[in-house]
This record gives C-alpha cells, structure tokens and sequence, in this order.
C-alpha cells in the first residue's frame, strides 16, 4: 500500500470511530436493542452541537441523552418554565426563553393515570420526599414485605407503608410533580413526570415555586 493510500485508510477509520456514538442503537428489524446499556455506552461521548441538530437526530425520540444549552449558565428562576412533550417523552429547560436543556421523561401511563396537560405552576419543593400513595410494606426492621403496592391496600401482618421515595420533588398540579424516578422510554407512570436525577437536580436548582410547568 502506497503512502496516499495508507493516509486514506487511516482516516477513514478515524471518522468512522468519531461516528460511532452518534449511532441510533436500531437494530435491522426496527425494534431498539438494550437503551440503558447503550445510553451507558455513548453517555458523555457525542460533541457538543445545536439543539436543532439534537432533535433531528434519528434516536431522538427513543434517547436517554441530555442536550444542554448555554442558557443553563444562567440562574433566573422567575424567567424559567419547564415543558413536557408527552407523545416525545422529553422535557425541555428554558431560561429567560432560551432553550437551556432538552432531557427524557416518563409520564402517566395511558388507561387512566395520563398526566394532564396544560399550564401550570409549582407550588412546592423537597429535596426528599416520599410518595402518600405508592410504594412498599415494610416490616419493623425496614426490610420490605410487599413491594409495588398502593397505600390502601390491606397491609401484611406486621408491617406498614412506606411511600416510594420522590427525591427532587416539584409538585405543580394536586398530587402530580415532577422527580426522580425510573425513566422508561414509553409513559409508564401513576401520572408524575419521571426525570434522571442528574437532569432533576438542574431543574430542581434553576426552577423555583411559582415557575410555569407546561404539558402538552
């Protein structure tokens, strides 16, 4: 192999090592392999580039990854809102009404815990909380006796609810806020907004009580 040729084949390989995280994950049948290990994968890796860009990407939809602006620099909790896009299952950041972070949610699930849409407000936050309504039966000890369960369910002998932990709580209509919580890339939950924690704890810094929360 002539030099001209080994110079092509080296970079050839270089743009297609570079290409790699920014893979959609699809798999030949259409269907989507393991999210969670590829998001673990590609976490960190892709460059930086527009929002725009972010969106186009074909994974977008199905993505766990973050978007992160230069607005998310700044701290103007009155001239912040937050938007949940409930048929892309993402949340959108913005700060004195530029588009700060883009990150995954999970929402009520369809048949009869939809998460309302509209315009609303917080009205409350904790950094720990735990749910009034879901969670486990504990025994005396702490050691759980029935997961999965809902508050008035008959308890076990012996043991007492236990509510999930909410942490990053922002309640923003009755019992519905937005948390922590596992993040399934379908709505999956009782009705709250599920967001990572890391993409939680920035909302939880750059919102404050009184910031508009818009589902739609």
């Amino acid at each position: 192999m002539n030099m001209k040729n080994c110079l092509t084949a080296c970079l050839c390989g270089m743009l297609a090592a570079a290409m790699l995280p920014a893979c959609t994950g699809r798999s030949k049948t259409g269907g989507y392999r393991d999210v969670d290990a590829w998001e673990r994968a590609t976490r960190n890796a892709r460059k930086a580039y527009s929002h725009e860009a972010f969106v186009a990407s074909e994974n977008y939809r199905y993505s766990r990854d973050m978007w992160r602006g230069a607005a998310l620099n700044q701290h103007a909790p009155a001239h912040s809102y937050v938007v949940i896009l409930l048929a892309e299952q993402r949340g959108r950041l913005y700060i004195n009404d530029r588009i700060a972070m883009d990150f995954p949610v999970c929402s009520g699930r369809v048949g009869g815990h939809e998460t309302p849409t509209g315009t609303f407000h917080i009205t409350e936050k904790r950094a720990e909380y735990r749910s009034h309504s879901y969670g486990s039966f504990v025994d005396a000890n702490d050691n759980i006796v029935k997961g999965g369960i809902a508050s008035w369910e008959a308890a076990p002998a012996g043991s007492h609810f236990k509510g999930a932990s909410m942490p990053y709580w922002m309640r923003f209509n009755g019992a519905i806020g937005m948390h922590v919580g596992n993040v399934h890339r379908e709505s999956d939950s009782h009705g709250c907004v599920r967001i990572p924690e890391e993409a939680c704890k920035i909302l939880f810094s750059k919102l404050g009580v009184g910031s508009r929360v818009i589902v739609k």
